[in-house]
């Protein structure tokens, strides 16, 4: 058990502090671990078995040119990315990501386009590269910057 305090040193908050300590008046509250989150190594890294593949594509049956990629493993960091990245190519008419539940580590990335040539997944392909090209840049420039000071 963990006897509780308040970290504020000034006000109102030093009596509930002090009232807290007096051996009369002891707040006790058991400490329970998180129930539902998942391990920390399950949530970033796949499976050595290949039971869980990276992207999964599911063609929509209800709007042309459309999928649907869930990528599992990955964040709102890789989600936005590549929805921005989608977002500049001129074919692309759709592109937007959802995380389906936050204690769930994957994304679904929906990319819609003007036609099948190229096609959605071709686009997503495309997006991908252009942000290695960008990150590529990025991380040249630091390099400068850092050999300068």
């Amino acid at each position: 058990f963990l006897r509780c305090e308040t970290l504020f040193l000034h006000g109102p908050a030093v009596r509930l502090r002090a009232s807290l300590r007096s051996p009369r008046n002891r707040l006790a509250l058991p400490l329970a671990p998180p129930q539902n989150k998942p391990d920390d190594f399950d949530v970033w890294r796949l499976p050595d078995d290949d039971s869980v593949q990276k992207v999964t594509v599911q063609k929509d049956t209800m709007v042309p040119n459309a999928v649907t990629l869930v990528i599992e493993r990955e964040d709102h960091t890789v989600g936005n990315l590549l929805r921005m990245e989608l977002l500049e190519d001129k074919e692309v008419l759709f592109s937007g990501y959802r995380v389906p539940h936050p204690l769930e580590p994957a994304i679904q990335l929906k990319v819609q386009t003007k036609s099948e040539d190229p096609g959605p997944v071709k686009a997503v392909d495309t997006a991908i590269e252009r942000s290695v090209a960008t990150l590529d840049k990025i991380g040249e420039a630091f390099a400068k910057a850092k050999a300068r000071h």
